[in-house]
């Protein structure tokens, strides 16, 4: 192809949206939409499912990329909007300068960027329909009991120094005044002193509090370590020293019950309020009124169990827990009522008022425990329903050590019937306190599912060149959690290299992506794409390359890596061409990769002139020399070292040649940047790779400017009035900075790729200086 023919046809003056998407909708329509590219099925089962497909076409086609180690040939020209590059050490005046009529861009407004990059690498992707199993999560049930012990005198009760030392004083005086009634005056002296010995000694049991204090600030402990040190009062009003204690948890229920539940106060107006019944009995049946406060119940309550602020919030409470009873199935469902319907009502109410996410956990641990009903499946829909509410939102800090203890305790108990949900319930809760919860509500599918004990989706993900696999998702998995498995299936189990890949969802008819974020929510993003009967696909792919080859790689690790780096050095990308004439090494390394091609496309004859032509860089064929039939005969010399290798390893051959190249793992983008101060516009080939920013030359692909990312300062993204987006590139030291304002529609990408090639370098830095 004619080298000028291709450089005019990678900057097109504009490209439509409709042209964007058309380059989606055939790849859409080449595959089966029927499923929208998920197995709407739901398993519990961990695995995966491989079909491989042929990943690598001889004849390659130029392609049009730009995210995940590619490139964006679609620029738009804009000439109404002046920028320039300039050199100051007045940081005032540069960003006066460059502020003029453009709006600096939030990270949290990033738009989605093309995805033709992506799609170039799945243009053979094709749909089967296939019959996946549906095998049923381990459903289970218990009756969480609340086990009272018999425990005499004061020995479960928190008591201070100070009581204990006041109750030694006490006992001392009263002994001394027996002593002195019958003995004589010298006794009686000594008496004293020997109860103000012991009071003494007591006191001295314990460090001042002084100590305590300085040991609480110099230690720092974490917020369990300070509510297991120093627990809440208990209210004395809720038991007398002869009755039942609660259960000898470090973080009861029951203990949160009696000093947080709105009803605790009035049980201990009660106990004073009796005065004609016996004491004994009187004991017993506030004990009794307690301990059901926090145990199941089949009708409906008459208030909040918490003490809630908000009034308005008390009759939303009372219908969270009719809600709940009518899914667990102790109250009947109505048509107005369904068992969807009770979800997303105590759903939505947690969702718009905060204060009743703790009143709902407590309702729940609530109705999971001593749970008695007629209804046989209404203890394991409780945990069902916990399991959701656990997916979607945290609790305050003050219940967090007593739900995380009651959830504990269910799931280590393998006695009992619940203990499968109960660590589910458990997995859901940390990920939630951690990711911040599932941000849309679950479809109707989702709850179904749930309620049956089916808490897993089998849903695909692609690989680059074709490959899927099927990964285990539940309300509760996270993107980061997907590329961590898809990463041990290659072979990379280190958490620093498992950062170079994301996750990418590609819409039908959507021409914008962007990386999925780590902490977004796999089934927050299919549940919509889902009610929009939209066709998608999550992608896997490496969009960072900083850390080496693996040299002991998997098939599926050079598989995913070959069908990445083959187009870019098919389209030349990977080239330089300085000189007139190629060095004889690269010359050399272009013959071997092209009989490497040849068999990693599993061909066993030699290549022959036509073929060859489809395994050479399209820009090395306009070049002079070497000529067709001397490419052929180079080509054919080569052949020797690749027949008799397997297609995988002739793949893995391609990456080790190629990884010595100096633009091998970039990502490529098209930019504008403007040059001196008549702001004299330039188009530019920036590649980003482990060396740092570079800015190629359009035919040559020589390096015109290069900056190490140590000496990256900043980037801003800002849009012009009419549109135009730009990137703002600070770079230098402290003595001197250069602000560079490129114009480019991959900003985002462009931005988001810096910052992460930052992070690894500055993460590489501080291993190297620990050791």
């Amino acid at each position: 192809m004619n080298k000028n023919k291709w450089t005019q046809s990678v900057f097109e003056k504009k490209i439509t949206e409709s042209q964007r998407a058309n380059s989606l909708d055939s790849l859409a329509n080449s595959s089966n939409q029927s499923e929208s590219l998920s197995d709407d099925s739901h398993d519990s089962d961990s695995g995966a499912d491989t079909k491989i497909k042929q990943t690598f076409s001889v004849k390659c086609e130029v392609y049009s990329q730009d995210a995940c180690a590619s490139r964006s040939w679609t620029t738009e020209s804009t000439n109404s909007e002046r920028s320039y590059e300039y050199l100051s050490n007045d940081k005032k005046d540069c960003d006066k300068r460059l502020d003029t009529n453009l709006e600096t861009i939030p990270e949290e407004n990033e738009p989605k960027v093309s995805v033709k990059a992506i799609l170039a690498r799945f243009e053979n992707l094709k749909d089967k329909n296939e019959t996946k199993d549906c095998n049923n999560n381990v459903s289970s049930h218990a009756a969480c009991a609340v086990s009272k012990s018999n425990a005499k005198g004061t020995g479960n009760v928190v008591r201070s120094s100070a009581s204990t030392s006041s109750a030694v004083s006490e006992a001392g005086s009263s002994a001394s005044s027996s002593s002195c009634a019958t003995n004589h005056k010298e006794g009686c002296e000594m008496q004293l002193k020997a109860s103000r010995d012991a009071s003494s000694a007591v006191r001295t049991r314990s460090p001042p509090l002084e100590r305590l204090e300085m040991i609480t600030s110099n230690s720092k402990p974490n917020r369990e370590q300070e509510i297991a040190r120093s627990p809440p009062p208990r209210r004395e009003g809720a038991q007398s020293p002869n009755s039942p204690t609660p259960p000898s948890g470090k973080y009861s229920f029951m203990q949160f019950a009696m000093q947080n539940f709105r009803q605790s106060v009035d049980l201990e107006m009660l106990k004073v309020d009796s005065p004609t019944k016996s004491k004994e009995k009187r004991k017993e049946w506030t004990w009794k009124q307690q301990t059901d406060l926090v145990k199941w119940q089949g009708n409906p309550i008459d208030g909040p169990l918490l003490r809630l602020e908000d009034p308005e919030l008390s009759s939303l409470a009372i219908e969270c827990f009719e809600c709940i009873l009518r899914y667990c199935g102790d109250l009947p469902l109505t048509p107005e009522m369904s068992e969807v319907k009770c979800v997303y009502t105590v759903l939505m109410h947690c969702h718009k008022h905060a204060p009743l996410r703790d009143e709902v956990y407590c309702q729940l641990m609530k109705q999971t425990t001593s749970n008695k009903s007629d209804h046989p499946e209404s203890c394991q829909r409780a945990w069902r329903l916990l399991s959701i509410v656990a997916a979607y939102f945290a609790c305050s800090d003050h219940l967090l050590p007593v739900l995380t203890e009651h959830l504990t305790s269910a799931a280590n108990d393998r006695r009992r019937i619940c203990h499968g949900t109960a660590a589910v319930c458990l997995a859901n809760l940390r990920k939630t306190q951690r990711c911040g919860g599932r941000k849309n509500v679950p479809s109707v599918e989702e709850v179904t599912a749930v309620s049956a004990g089916r808490s897993a989706r089998r849903q695909i993900y692609r690989l680059p060149g074709g490959a899927e696999r099927v990964v285990n998702t539940r309300c509760s998995t996270v993107v980061a959690d997907v590329i961590s498995e898809l990463c041990t299936l290659i072979g990379i189990t280190n958490e620093a290299e498992q950062q170079e890949f994301s996750l990418y969802c590609i819409v039908q008819g959507d021409a914008f992506t962007m990386p999925l974020a780590a902490d977004e929510y796999i089934l927050d993003v299919t549940t919509e794409l889902h009610k929009a009967a939209q066709p998608f696909y999550l992608i896997f792919c490496r969009s960072v390359w900083y850390h080496t080859l693996k040299h002991d790689a998997s098939p599926l690790y050079t598989e995913v890596l070959f069908n990445q780096v083959a187009p870019d050095y098919l389209e030349g990308l990977l080239l330089r061409l300085g000189s007139p004439n190629l060095p004889p090494s690269v010359v050399r390394d272009m013959a071997l990769i092209a009989a490497l091609l040849h068999r990693a496309a599993d061909l066993s004859h030699p290549p022959s002139l036509k073929e060859v032509k489809f395994l050479l860089p399209k820009p090395v064929l306009s070049l002079r020399e070497p000529r067709p039939p001397q490419w052929l005969a180079l080509v054919q010399t080569s052949w020797g070292q690749a027949a008799g290798l397997s297609v995988s390893r002739a793949k893995h051959r391609v990456l080790q040649v190629l990884s010595n190249w100096s633009l091998f793992g970039s990502s490529f983008f098209a930019v504008k940047r403007v040059m001196g101060e008549n702001d004299n516009w330039q188009e530019h080939i920036l590649a980003l790779n482990r060396n740092g920013v570079h800015f190629l030359d359009m035919v040559t692909h020589e390096t015109i400017h290069h900056w190490p990312f140590t000496e990256v300062i900043s980037t801003r993204k800002v849009r012009s009035e009419d549109g135009a987006l730009f990137l703002d590139m600070k770079c230098g030291n402290l003595l001197q900075q250069r602000v560079t304002r490129l114009q480019t529609e991959q900003a985002h990408e462009i931005s988001r790729l810096v910052r992460q090639y930052i992070n690894l370098e500055q993460e590489n830095l501080m291993r190297n200086r620990h050791h």
